[in-house]
């Protein structure tokens, strides 16, 4: 639906600033050392499983730098995040500079349902995956 937007929330504003603080650091941190090779994760350690985040981190880091089939073979969904996140950065930026006109989301069950079976079906994969 699309609705007159206005000047973005503060929700939107700090939602937007988050995403570029996650995509500024995917494109300055290096994966293998310092401070990320330092992280293990603790469901893994625990279960011998991939967490449902499995591969986030190495998506982000190539989206950001446009080696969109890599990410994809680690997170599909965390590709798609990565790419939410920079295009509701961009959508802010014209909110803020006076663009009329946003899409409204609204959430619903069926949104809520959509979004846990993305997120079981991405675990599905990277746990068959097994490059991680």
């Amino acid at each position: 639906m699309i609705a007159r937007a206005g000047r973005p929330s503060a929700h939107a504003l700090a939602f937007a600033g988050v995403a570029i603080l996650l995509l500024a650091a995917a494109a300055v941190l290096p994966l293998d050392a310092p401070p990320l090779a330092l992280f293990a994760c603790p469901f893994r350690a625990a279960t011998g499983l991939p967490c449902p985040g499995c591969g986030a981190t190495r998506a982000f880091h190539y989206a950001v730098r446009g080696r969109f089939c890599e990410a994809l073979s680690f997170s599909p969904l965390a590709t798609l995040v990565a790419a939410a996140c920079g295009a509701h950065a961009v959508w802010t930026v014209l909110r803020l500079a006076g663009l009329p006109f946003a899409p409204r989301l609204e959430n619903t069950p069926r949104a809520r349902w959509v979004a846990a079976i993305a997120l079981l079906a991405n675990w599905i994969f990277v746990s068959v995956q097994g490059r991680l």
